[in-house]
């Protein structure tokens, strides 16, 4: 065995430390000063003749030396004395680690010994292994020393003190048990009252799931399935339980305010009619399920109003204009249509101006703008349910093939088809009254004029019966009718032979107006262009008034055949010059609410005013139009 290490009894051994080796910091200034200040105590006593000495004492083998130490004897500084030295601590070292080693396995066989009687298992495998052999398991055991006796009082007032804590703690377990008893039973009537109203609200036909966020939390789906994404998202709740049991919908911190889509129809700036009504707004009923419907509406109403915005900025050529919070939507030259969202809440007089105009009451002018505001707020709803069916559809059938290009989606047509309507009525009125007057004029002025119109106020209930079913829903049904082009066609039976036919189509790009000519070959009329198409119905009074101008001219043509045509399209008729080379010229002046002829005496060198004759729808007993012709005639020949 070396110097560095040592074998104990139990054959073990144990390794001692090196010698520490110097540290990289002794040499630098910081410790030579403090080792120079250990050595020579002060800087004051040194001397450069004291260094000299002891420089040459340490060459000359001498150790020199340190002031106020004693000199060290010379055999501690041998080798051999140091190694003596070493040897003996290590020898200490190992007998008392040899001693600590024996202790703590004496201690640890007496501790598994004396567990052995209880768990012997788990004490045999702490055990050393003579203490196995030569001692058996359990045969070591240990007593409770009797404790010191107390006396008789003092174990009294122990029970007495054990008595008490006992009921205290009886006690306070019975009330904590009442209290928990109570608790759960107030919990269940709240956890009842809970899902009773969950059940209700599932019988109403919601749909029920975990919301994406949190899955412990109940929801309710109100929303569309084929509305657009960004409010596809938004139709989903929380159904959250208050303190009280009852459940109320949570729409978040976002949730806009509800609101409902009102349609006012304006008269020169001034409201006449909305569709707003008691129905549409706020009934104050706080009950879950009128929770979800007011949700769903104002969802829908907000989805509707974004999609009609979207669509009305495509729709400006045709009047339709786009302002911060409204659409105006033109009726006719009068009237237009203002569509907006307005809260639920009926807190402001316009709200109850609104209420009030849908009152029940007797018809009034006003009646026909209620029932045109109520009619297309409506309207508005089914197209856009017919969209959504739509969306449907589209998403069923098989899907296009791949292209890296995403179809854009559609916008819908709500508007459109809402506005053909209303430019179909106002065609159609404007014509009707067109007809009514100058059927007035005619009779007045003893002509017959037979116009067949369609009624101007469009009746879906036979456009309806017209569409065939097929299986198919109302609503669909009903929308598919509105998107529907619109046809109208007016028949005039002129008082000469021929006819006129005018055709009204008008479809979701807007409104195209034909007429069509029926003339015998020997009419004038027949001259002119068999069918025309035009813009608007402005131009359909300047050519339907021209056209019956026409024909009274080849009237008077044919019942005096004194009077020759000279120029069709500007009325004048003449007769043949006599014998002083003087003749007659007639004009008919044909306008909106007036019927005239004018007559006059003309030559080479002048023209002299004869005679003017005048009808107008209010005249009764007028003299016929034929017969003053016939009498301006016969006064020339006289």
């Amino acid at each position: 065995m070396d110097s560095s290490t040592s074998t104990l009894t139990n054959g073990r051994s144990v390794s001692l430390r090196a010698w520490p080796t110097s540290k990289r910091d002794e040499h630098t200034l910081s410790a030579l000063l403090a080792q120079l200040t250990k050595e020579k105590r002060s800087f004051s006593a040194l001397s450069e003749q004291d260094l000299e000495e002891e420089l040459r004492a340490v060459n000359a083998g001498e150790a020199p030396q340190s002031d106020g130490e004693p000199p060290e004897d010379d055999d501690l500084s041998s080798p051999k004395t140091r190694k003596e030295k070493i040897l003996t601590a290590r020898a200490e070292i190992l007998s008392h680690v040899a001693e600590a080693q024996s202790e703590a396995s004496k201690a640890l066989d007496f501790v598994s010994l004396l567990l052995s009687q209880h768990i012997p298992k788990q004490a045999e495998g702490s055990m050393s292994p003579h203490v196995k052999q030569h001692v058996p398991m359990g045969s070591l055991g240990a007593e409770v020393v009797q404790s010191p006796q107390k006396a008789e009082s003092k174990h009294k007032d122990d029970g007495l003190v054990s008595t008490g804590w006992r009921l205290q703690s009886l006690g306070t377990t019975a009330n904590a048990l009442l209290a928990s008893a109570t608790r759960l039973e107030r919990e269940m009537e709240l956890e009842a009252k809970h899902w009773e109203q969950v059940l209700s609200v599932q019988a109403g036909g919601w749909s029920l799931c975990r919301l994406p966020q949190e899955r412990h939390t109940l929801g309710v789906r109100y929303g569309f399935s084929e509305a657009a994404p960004e409010y596809r998202s938004k139709g989903l709740g929380g159904l959250r339980r208050s303190d009280d049991g009852n459940i109320h919908l949570d729409l978040g911190l976002n949730a806009p305010a509800p609101r409902v889509l009102r349609v006012r129809v304006m008269h020169k700036n001034r409201v006449v009619a909305s569709s707003l009504g008691p129905d549409a707004l706020d009934t104050g009923d706080d009950s879950i399920e009128n929770a979800i419907l007011q949700a769903r509406n104002a969802l829908y109403f907000d989805e509707l109003y974004h999609e009609m915005y979207r669509e009305a900025r495509l729709m400006t050529n045709r009047g339709v204009r786009c302002m911060t919070d409204c659409i105006i939507l033109p009726v006719d030259d009068e009237r237009y249509l203002a569509i907006d969202l307005v809260p639920t809440r009926q807190d402001t007089p316009e709200e109850k101006e609104a209420a009030e105009h849908l009152t029940p009451q007797a018809s009034t002018p006003q009646s026909s703008n209620r029932y045109l505001a109520k009619a297309l707020s409506l309207a508005t709803k089914v197209l856009l349910s017919y969209a959504h069916l739509q969306n449907y559809k589209r998403r069923t059938r098989l899907p296009p093939p791949l292209t890296e290009r995403k179809p854009p989606r559609p916008v819908y047509s709500i508007l459109k088809p809402l506005l053909a309507l209303l430019q179909q009525q106002a065609a159609l009125k404007q014509l009707e009254r067109l007809f009514d007057d100058v059927r007035a004029l005619f009779r007045a002025a003893g002509l017959d004029l037979t116009v067949n119109s369609p009624n101007s106020v469009l009746d879906l209930v036979a456009m309806l019966d017209s569409t065939p079913l097929a299986g198919t829903p109302l609503a669909e049904t009903l929308a598919e009718t509105i998107s529907a082009p619109l046809r109208a066609q007016i028949h005039i039976a002129l008082p000469s032979a021929a006819s006129l036919q005018v055709h009204l189509h008008t479809h979701l790009r807007g409104p195209e107006l034909r007429i069509l000519i029926d003339a015998p070959p020997t009419s004038p009329l027949s001259e002119m262009p068999r069918e025309m198409t035009l813009d608007s119905a402005a131009e359909i009074d300047v050519h339907v008034l021209h056209m019956l101008m026409c024909d009274l001219i080849s009237i008077i043509e044919v019942q005096n055949r004194r009077w020759d045509i000279t120029s069709l399209h500007e009325g004048e008729l003449r007769t043949k010059p006599g014998i002083d080379g003087r003749f007659q010229i007639l004009n008919v002046v044909l306008e909106r609410g007036k019927l005239e002829i004018v007559c006059g005496r003309s030559s080479e060198e002048d023209e002299i005013i004869v005679e003017r004759v005048e009808w107008t729808r209010e005249m009764k007993d007028a003299p016929k139009l034929l017969d003053e012709v016939r009498t301006i005639g016969a006064e020339e020949v006289n």
